[in-house]
């Protein structure tokens, strides 16, 4: 048998080896953490669009004419939300002259680190920020010409 032949075989070496692990290593952590950032980022846009929705559903309720202090009442609980404040205001339009309306915020949390909610687990952030959105609202009617006829089913 010739000692030069197996000089010829091909082969990976140990520090190849070692060298490839690694680099697939830093690949999976980095997908790892990319993916952590995405589900992070989904949890705090999914807050934000219910609290926002919540928003919205109480500008319809005082455009629709109810009374500003039942409004809270009438919507459902959100655990994302802390707080809705209607506040009066007035806007100066220049053709209209000065126009009652109100300030409608809602605060809620965009983080859920210590919450249980129907969310999925928080994954990283300060558990106590809270944000705020506002919108300023003019209502034609004062309020309703009736109450609100009560709907005992739906189609």
């Amino acid at each position: 048998m010739n000692p030069r032949s197996n000089s010829h075989r091909k082969a990976y070496t140990l520090i190849e080896a070692l060298v490839a692990s690694s680099i697939l290593l830093i690949g999976i952590a980095a997908a790892a953490s990319m993916s952590l950032s995405f589900v992070t980022q989904e949890e705090i846009t999914e807050r934000a669009a219910r609290a926002f929705n919540y928003l919205d559903n109480a500008v319809a309720l005082y455009q629709a004419g109810v009374d500003k202090n039942s409004i809270a009442e009438l919507l459902p609980a959100e655990p994302v939300v802390t707080s809705l404040t209607i506040t009066d205001s007035t806007i100066n339009a220049t053709i209209l002259g000065t126009l009652p309306s109100v300030v409608i915020s809602v605060t809620y949390k965009s983080t859920g680190a210590s919450e249980s909610t129907s969310l999925s687990t928080w994954t990283g952030g300060d558990k106590t920020v809270t944000r705020t959105a506002s919108v300023e609202v003019i209502r034609v009617n004062r309020t309703l010409s009736s109450p609100l006829p009560r709907v005992d089913h739906f189609n």
